[in-house]
């Protein structure tokens, strides 16, 4: 059975409204972009896959939502307001209506390392996976798998060895999983655009 889309850590959701932040709708526009460019949505088997995020202050970030990859165009309730995660205790406690995205620990260890980070994208591509593997792209252990907080440790390490506060990587553990982040949601995209035209030629 395929594993994406599960969520592994133990979740605190309180509800609550996501408030109005600067940036979200760029947030959101480029969540659409990498819908309809299909490296965000749904398998066939009806597991979703991919996820956006945004810083929102030192410690905590919005983040789609668990089981959202079949919707093109997210509201505000389609997020989750990340208030904090404790990798030693496996927990993420969050503010909204919806659970914070199964990969949740990955994106908050990105923000963690890198205070000059305030985006994060998660996307899934058999190709570019592919092509960044055969590239020699920067990446995670193969052994380790999605969700869990070995991995949120291990993306931690990892960033620290990419130059500035802009990168893509690989989760070579989590098949056709691939990471870019930035100090800005455009920044951040444009890892992805830049990937995406090179592994697509």
């Amino acid at each position: 059975m395929r594993q994406e889309g599960y969520i592994k850590y133990r979740s605190y959701l309180t509800d609550g409204a996501i408030p109005e932040l600067d940036g979200f709708e760029e947030l959101n526009r480029c969540r659409t972009e990498l819908f309809d460019l299909r490296l965000i949505g749904i398998y066939p088997d009806g597991i979703g896959f991919g996820n956006v995020s945004m810083r929102v202050d030192t410690e905590r970030f919005i983040i789609t939502g668990s089981a959202t990859g079949a919707v093109r165009e997210l509201a505000r309730d389609h997020y989750a307001l990340v208030e904090s995660i404790d990798l030693k205790n496996n927990s993420v406690h969050a503010v909204g209506k919806i659970n914070a995205s199964a990969e949740t620990m990955s994106h908050g260890a990105v923000y963690r390392t890198l205070p000059g980070v305030n985006a994060v994208i998660h996307i899934h591509s058999r190709l570019l996976f592919d092509y960044m593997r055969r590239e020699g792209y920067p990446a995670t252990d193969a052994a380790i798998p999605f969700g869990t907080p070995e991995l949120a440790l291990a993306i931690g390490y990892l960033v620290t060895s990419i130059p500035g506060d802009d990168g893509v990587f690989v989760t070579a553990g989590h098949d056709e999983g691939v990471i870019a982040y930035g100090a800005t949601v455009a920044s951040a995209l444009a890892g992805i655009r830049q990937v995406y035209t090179k592994g697509t030629m």
